[in-house]
């Protein structure tokens, strides 16, 4: 059984078992959050007759008419707390509120009460703050009035080591420790941590002019024209796996000088002379009539329309790069402040990464794109079973002699015996 389900049974426990009029206050981050663990409680109920015979529920509420104790949701709006002292609060997902309010106005309701319970009932949230934290700070403070229980394993029977796995793939670092291993994490809701970032940026890598033509390299365009800048991105990939950022080349314009695609063009065509560009891709619609440019003078390059599978599937990659030290860069100030600047939320579609809004995201976009095209393994094994002991010869669309004059060295008297049979040597 989950949380919600021992909240419910404290909350059972204290209605029947409290001092006569009991109140029990169920609060949540939303007044439906709030009947989660109500609906645990009623179900309880109906299961025991002797339950069911001293507890009355209602739509919104239990109540024990002989005790004159009752158990009703309180909104989630801290106002509308205020005036009321409930003896219980049974406080659901504490972790993910936003703020303060609503637990310190239920805290102060129940200071005039005898034997006040307040139970906390949560999974870690993306802050290091709020009344979780709280609840965690003071009991390991020693605060002989606070207990608090931790757990990081799940135990439900659905969710296997092939679920975990594939979330592992799915979900950025920091997310998953916080969302299956229910920890709090530095800056959890960020897309990678600073030292993520300046482990990848000391290591001594410089930004490279060029490349010998025996590495294979791949290279990002992100096109902006006006207000964010088009970003090049020229990386490579060793022998070990490891992703070397080789190059990273901005073009900042403006409405009155706005970035020209043909010095994009022109910028391409210089790379393609010092680097081995085996792959070109380049984001956006705009980028259209330079693909179709480039493919003409015999560069490998192709369109990426970013869509929200795309993103979900290639900004782990580099998330996953950074923390286990298999990406190379050069120091970067304005990769580096767009890295830390993202955020990231978990949609139906996957990961989800945004930035915060005050600094956009074209480099780190440049970046992602490269260690996503140099993530994809090009090795390949051409194998064939099932063939014959003897070699297939067959000459199709021609008369052929008769076969007393075929020539065996000559393959157009190699032929083939009657469409739809097997194939066959008649020599």
């Amino acid at each position: 059984m989950g949380k919600s389900y021992a909240g419910a049974v404290v909350g059972l426990w204290r209605l029947l078992c409290g001092p006569r009029g009991h109140e029990i206050a169920p609060v949540a981050l939303d007044y439906e959050g709030a009947k989660v663990v109500l609906a645990h409680a009623k179900a309880l109920v109906r299961q025991h007759p002797v339950l069911a015979r001293e507890v009355e529920p209602s739509a919104n509420g239990l109540s024990v008419p002989s005790r004159h104790s009752r158990w009703s949701i309180f909104s989630a709006e801290h106002s509308s707390s205020r005036g009321r002292h409930p003896d219980v609060v049974l406080y659901d997902e504490c972790g993910w509120s936003r703020d303060d309010e609503l637990f310190s106005s239920l805290l102060a309701g129940q200071a005039s009460v005898d034997d006040p319970l307040m139970l906390v009932i949560s999974t870690v949230g993306r802050r290091m703050a709020g009344p979780l934290w709280t609840v965690k700070v003071l009991a390991e403070g020693g605060d002989p009035s606070v207990f608090w229980w931790h757990s990081g394993e799940n135990l439900s029977p659905k969710v296997t080591a092939d679920f975990l796995a594939r979330q592992r793939s799915i979900l950025v670092p920091a997310q998953y420790a916080r969302e299956h291993g229910n920890v709090w994490v530095d800056a959890a809701d960020s897309f990678v941590t600073a030292a993520m970032v300046d482990a990848a940026m000391s290591g001594g890598w410089l930004e490279q002019q060029g490349q010998p033509r025996d590495i294979e390299c791949h290279a990002f365009v992100d096109v902006g024209i006006v207000s964010d800048p088009s970003v090049i991105a020229v990386g490579h990939r060793d022998g070990d796996g490891i992703v070397y950022v080789d190059r990273l080349m901005t073009f900042s314009g403006s409405r009155a000088d706005p970035v020209r695609i043909e010095t994009l063009e022109t910028a391409l065509l210089d790379l393609s002379r010092r680097f081995n560009l085996t792959k070109i891709r380049i984001e956006s619609w705009q980028g259209i009539g330079t693909v179709q440019k480039l493919e003409r003078l015999g560069l490998p390059v192709e369109l990426f329309t970013p869509t929200p599978k795309t993103n979900a599937e290639e900004w782990p990659q580099l998330a996953q790069r950074l923390a286990n030290g298999t990406l190379m860069l050069f120091p970067h100030a304005r990769l580096r402040e767009e890295l830390l600047n993202l955020t990231v939320e978990v949609g139906p579609t996957g990961a989800e990464v945004t930035d915060r809004g005050k600094v956009h995201q074209d480099h780190a976009v440049a970046v992602r794109g490269v260690c996503a095209s140099l993530g994809q393994t090009t090795d390949a094994i051409i194998a064939a079973v099932n063939l014959a002991k003897r070699p297939v010869r067959a000459a199709v669309g021609r008369e052929h002699p008769p076969a007393d004059q075929l020539d065996p060295n000559r393959p157009d008297h190699w032929i083939y015996d009657t469409p739809g049979s097997r194939w066959r040597d008649v020599l």
